[in-house]
């Protein structure tokens, strides 16, 4: 498949299984994708770099890149199916796809942030809303460029995948289970699914809007001077 039939490809996928799927590759091979995917993310055009406050010596989270992203494998997203459930959390379909996904990869931003900042490590919620500047806008469009490229990846692979905003992960006490920190905002959450996903009886939905919108003069316009 070559880049312009991966992008025309790339669809969203939503897997909703009803119980815990056993994975349809090794750990060893989901730890391989991840890391392949994370290079085709590393390879993101970005214009700002982050600012050093996110530095995180501790996990060795020094990168300037203004995004970073956490990896779960199969067994951490069961992990994570599992809290919710025990701890009786309204996350709805999110549980669900966490049953099913082979691994996820939470995506997140790193906002520029001006003036007396408070306990950052003592956050009740996600800085919202941010400071809108320039430098916030590239910084979220260089995340976003990131996701699109680990969304390809999986596609080029064949891998049903899905971009989720985060629901119910995006609150404290799932971002508190997943050391996801708070001053860091969550752009979204891919998860990557089994090939065979929509002959394990699983409820696929696809995009709504995937076929709404494409014609290109209706949202393109030439400029000639």
């Amino acid at each position: 498949m070559n880049t312009d039939q991966t992008i025309k490809s790339r669809k969203t996928a939503k897997v909703l299984a009803h119980e815990p799927w056993t994975p349809s590759i090794t750990k060893e091979e989901q730890e391989q994708l991840t890391q392949e995917l994370l290079q085709l993310a590393a390879h993101a055009p970005y214009h700002y770099k982050s600012t050093e406050r996110y530095k995180d010596l501790e996990r060795g989270l020094t990168s300037s890149l203004p995004f970073r992203c956490y990896t779960l494998t199969s067994d951490d997203c069961r992990a994570a199916a599992h809290y919710i459930e025990e701890e009786a959390i309204p996350a709805g379909k999110v549980q669900n796809m966490l049953w099913a996904s082979d691994i996820m990869m939470v995506m997140t931003w790193l906002p520029d942030v001006f003036g007396e900042q408070g306990d950052v490590d003592n956050l009740a919620a996600e800085q919202l809303p941010f400071t809108g500047t320039i430098r916030n806008m590239e910084h979220i469009a260089a995340a976003s460029a990131a996701t699109q490229n680990v969304l390809l990846g999986a596609t080029a692979r064949g891998l049903p995948n899905y971009w989720s905003s985060g629901g119910m992960l995006r609150q404290k006490e799932l971002r508190d289970f997943l050391k996801i920190p708070l001053n860091e905002l969550m752009l979204g959450c891919l998860f990557v699914f089994p090939k065979d996903s929509d002959v394990r009886a699983a409820d696929v939905k696809s995009g709504k809007l995937r076929d709404q919108g494409k014609e290109i003069e209706l949202w393109s316009s030439p400029v000639r001077l």
